[in-house]
């Protein structure tokens, strides 16, 4: 009996035309699954109907009643993508909707690329334009001048210290001054005299008389030089002019050859007396001058020491002009009583950050006071890990691109100030610093950025503007202009893509018309085309 199930359904099936799942569970000829197991119950017996009819009930419900086989992952995939390239080829827009898009022309150009290579970084203060001021000694704020916020020029008061400490430190530097001057008149004395010593012997050795030599240097001051040298010079004049009248006498046979030999030695003994006497005078005088002279340089020194000291507690970071003005008594230099006010003054223009004394409180050294920056300049602080850094191509001076998320300035420029020399142990990470301007002062330190960083070789490419490139379900394309308000979707293959230009690896030649501006556009009227 089964054998004849089986060959009569083989007829029907041969014989019957092809037919189609019907709702409540039916299978195709009307029969129902019900009817099918009925009909193997009366051919088969026991466990083995159950079985087939089991198999039979299976086959049913998975090839008939789902109407085949469940689609496969990659047969889903497939028709994913076959979806994505059913976009239009072309795309059709008005004049007055193309004037409202903004649609903007341009060709595909050829230029210089470089790949890159982007990094977290954040924004900091210029450390050489960010001041935290401290107390410089220990005293009682007499006056606070600034505030939170107050923008303040180069030299303005922030505040005014009374410090005991810095009276004395005035007091050592006006003494040493005060010996300065003193070693100076020595050492101009000292100078004078020397001077006027050597035109004196210069004097004598032409012979002159006495009398003479006495108008001649009667206003110049010599020292007790003028003793000593006047008396020898005399002597040896004398007793020249009496040896003169010896060799007469001693010729004429009037004077004994003892008394001609007597002064002939006085002659020798003046003239070596004369000459001692010059030559201790210009020793002694020379000597005095640069005794007077290492004096005054000794002074000189003491008076630098002094002021350094009295800089070291007023503040080292202040300029020089600002320096002198904190180094003597505002307003009064004169006043001694004063002499232990100091006002406090900013090194360079900028902004008051904080302010953390109040009038009449006491200090110690090394409290801080006030908090002063230079906005207009920022630091770009980035970490380039060690496995990234062989691939990066960056030098001092080099500009780089930064980009703030959220910023109303998207892109900004900076400078590389310096990279780092060592890696650093904890983040393995090679730092780099970057110069920002902010002449606005929207950036704020502390705000984060990425910082974009050129790498590998630069190589010649076609290039686009980022604008013109669409992308959809992962294939990217730009719009060619045909006629007639009419546009051509071209399929491309990317490249390099530094934020403003994206390579062209194909799709596209060099020259090529095609559309930079407004395309986002043209890709939606697409998209509506497709949907419709």
């Amino acid at each position: 009996m089964s054998a004849s199930v089986t060959a009569e359904s083989q007829d029907e099936r041969s014989a019957r035309p092809p037919q189609v799942s019907t709702p409540g569970g039916k299978a195709p000829g009307g029969r129902t699954p019900a009817g099918i197991l009925a009909k193997l119950r009366k051919g088969l017996g026991g466990s083995v109907a159950l079985a087939v009819g089991g198999l039979a009930w299976w086959y049913i419900s998975t090839h008939h009643f789902s109407g085949g086989e469940h689609p496969s992952e990659e047969q889903a995939a497939a028709g994913a993508k076959a979806s994505a390239s059913t976009l239009a080829a072309e795309v059709f827009l008005p004049e007055e909707s193309r004037t409202s898009a903004g649609i903007e022309l341009g060709t595909v150009t050829r230029m210089a690329m470089h790949d890159q290579l982007t990094v977290p970084g954040r924004l900091d203060y210029d450390a050489r334009r960010r001041l935290d001021y401290a107390s410089p000694v220990d005293g009682i704020i007499s006056e606070v001048f600034a505030q939170v916020r107050q923008r303040v020029s180069k030299g303005d008061s922030l505040a005014e210290l009374s410090s005991p400490a810095v009276g004395t430190a005035r007091d050592d530097v006006r003494r040493r001054e005060d010996d300065k001057q003193i070693e100076i008149k020595a050492a101009e004395w000292s100078t004078t005299i020397s001077d006027n010593v050597e035109s004196l012997l210069e004097t004598l050795a032409n012979k002159p008389p006495l009398a003479d030599v006495e108008v001649m240097f009667k206003d110049r001051i010599l020292g007790n030089n003028r003793e000593k040298i006047f008396g020898a010079y005399s002597k040896l004049l004398l007793i020249e002019k009496i040896n003169r009248n010896t060799s007469e006498l001693r010729d004429g046979g009037v004077l004994s050859g003892r008394i001609v030999e007597e002064r002939t030695s006085n002659l020798e003994v003046a003239k070596a007396n004369f000459d001692a006497a010059c030559e201790e005078a210009l020793f002694m005088t020379r000597q005095e001058r640069n005794r007077a002279r290492a004096s005054l340089s000794q002074a000189d020194r003491l008076v630098q020491v002094s002021k350094e000291h009295l800089r070291t507690l007023v503040g080292s970071r202040l300029g020089a002009e600002i320096a002198s003005v904190a180094e003597d008594v505002p307003d009064s230099p004169g006043d001694t009583e004063s002499l232990s006010t100091l006002v406090l003054r900013t090194p360079f223009d900028g902004v008051v950050e904080d302010v953390f004394v109040a009038r009449g409180e006491r200090v110690q050294q090394g409290d801080p006071m006030f908090v002063v920056a230079d906005t207009s300049l920022l630091w770009v602080r980035a970490q380039i890990h060690e496995r990234e850094w062989t691939a990066v191509d960056v030098v001092q001076g080099q500009q780089v691109k930064v980009n703030m998320p959220g910023a109303q300035r998207h892109e900004l420029v900076a400078r590389v100030h310096h990279v780092g020399a060592i890696v650093e142990a904890e983040s393995r990470s090679v730092p780099l610093v970057a110069e920002l301007e902010n002449d606005d002062a929207h950036l704020k330190p502390g705000m984060f950025v990425w910082v974009d960083l050129p790498q590998g070789s630069v190589r010649d490419a076609l290039a686009v503007p980022a604008a013109a490139i669409m992308r959809h379900e992962g294939e990217a394309f730009v719009f060619e202009p045909l006629t007639e308000g009419r546009y051509r979707r071209v399929a491309v293959t990317t490249g390099i893509d530094n934020g403003d230009l994206v390579e062209i690896v194909s799709g596209l030649q060099e020259g090529e018309p095609i559309v930079v501006g407004g395309a986002f556009v043209l890709k939606s009227e697409l998209l509506l085309e497709r949907e419709e």
